[in-house]
């Protein structure tokens, strides 16, 4: 009920503008929700989304997963070797701050200039999440209580039973958040990589949503916006909130 009232009190105040007249300081009129919602729908029937929608899934899950790996890679070196803390841990918050369209020219210029279209898709993506996990590995890390690395080797265990039953276990959660923080930094990587790159590569969300820029029609930009909205708030809810909470409860963190 709080979040179908939030979705109603802004769809509320959409149409509150729209009928106070606010138009673009070209005279281009804004678009009510439901002209945006039937414009979606005009959208999926001419087989404009479907294709846009799968292309924009495909780069975020081979993006997303590719920086789970580099970030993960690096987060535990630098939580396990002190030295290597201190050389990249100022620079992965300073990576982390940077906004994830900056490495959208330098994608077309080492990528899409040699014909790799896809892959300075999945570069801009990359920079725009890895910190984030790599951060919030070490920050998972950072959070295992003292007693239970004491409790594992008074148990006797070293090597990757240490890893695998205490450290991994005790890290998880804080790890899934990280995760979870990570996929909202991807998708905006995704989308600000496809804003810029997406007239060079096959069609997406941003595409789709700079083509209604580019044609000055508004319905078919703010379709595309919700449509990156709404699969946006829909992997975060389906996807990580259902996977942290599962974990909490596992630990007695959270209410069953």
């Amino acid at each position: 009920m709080p979040r179908l009232a939030a979705v109603v009190i802004l769809l509320g105040v959409w149409q509150l503008l729209v009928v106070l007249g606010v138009k673009s300081p070209v005279g281009l009129a804004l678009p009510g929700p439901a002209e945006a919602l039937g414009k979606l729908a005009d959208l999926a029937r001419q087989g404009v989304l479907g294709p846009a929608l799968v292309n924009t899934l495909g780069r975020a899950a081979i993006g997303y997963a590719l920086a789970l790996v580099v970030g993960t890679v690096i987060g535990v070196a630098a939580a396990r070797i002190p030295l290597l803390r201190a050389a990249v841990g100022s620079l992965l918050a300073g990576l982390q701050s940077l906004p994830s369209v900056v490495w959208a020219p330098i994608a077309a210029l080492f990528f899409v200039a040699g014909g790799q279209d896809e892959n300075a898709m999945y570069f801009v993506v990359i920079m725009g999440a890895f910190p984030s996990i790599a951060m919030g590995t070490m920050s998972a890390y950072d959070h295992i209580p003292p007693l239970t690395l004491r409790l594992a080797r008074s148990l006797g265990a070293r090597g990757p039973q240490l890893y695998r039953h205490f450290i991994f276990s005790a890290a998880l959660p804080g790890y899934v958040a990280g995760m979870k923080q990570a996929w909202a930094f991807s998708w905006r990587s995704l989308m600000a990589a496809e804003l810029i790159l997406g007239s060079l590569a096959s069609t997406g969300l941003g595409a789709l949503l700079d083509n209604g820029r580019a044609n000055a029609d508004l319905p078919e930009l703010f379709a595309a916006l919700l449509a990156i909205l709404v699969v946006g708030i829909a992997v975060d809810d389906l996807l990580f909130t259902p996977l942290e909470r599962g974990l909490l409860r596992r630990r007695g963190l959270a209410a069953g």
